[in-house]
């Protein structure tokens, strides 16, 4: 009997072990600008990057479209975006098993163009 709960108890904790998961939140902002990065890491080894953008100014309308750049282990941008009404974009990006990983130590940057504007900066766990 306790060889079978022994057996029965370590199967548990390896299928508890390789459903982890661990996640890292990054943050920062600028006079314009305020980021929030959540990174997901899976046991299998896939990462999700979600980013959430925020224009801090009064008028999300006179923005226009903006290009943005996420700048860490690995890098993900896009170009010719609009602000949502609330002056938010939200945006996700997954990454393989070959690629490499975000750790606590990664520094990340974030750079927005928008209206012939252009600010960086960097964002803290």
């Amino acid at each position: 009997m306790t060889g079978r709960l022994s057996v029965v108890l370590i199967s548990l904790l390896l299928l508890l072990g390789a459903c982890s998961t661990q996640t890292f939140n990054f943050s920062g902002e600028t006079e314009n600008w305020s980021a929030d990065l959540k990174v997901n890491q899976t046991s299998d080894d896939y990462e999700t990057q979600d980013l959430v953008l925020k224009y801090k100014g009064d008028d999300v309308n006179d923005v226009g479209p903006i290009a943005y750049k996420v700048d860490s282990v690995g890098s993900f941008s896009r170009g010719g975006v609009t602000l949502k009404e609330n002056g938010t974009i939200i945006d996700s990006d997954t990454a393989n098993p070959t690629n490499s990983k975000v750790s606590e130590h990664t520094e990340v940057e974030v750079t927005v163009e928008w209206n012939g504007n252009t600010e960086t900066f960097k964002l803290s766990k």
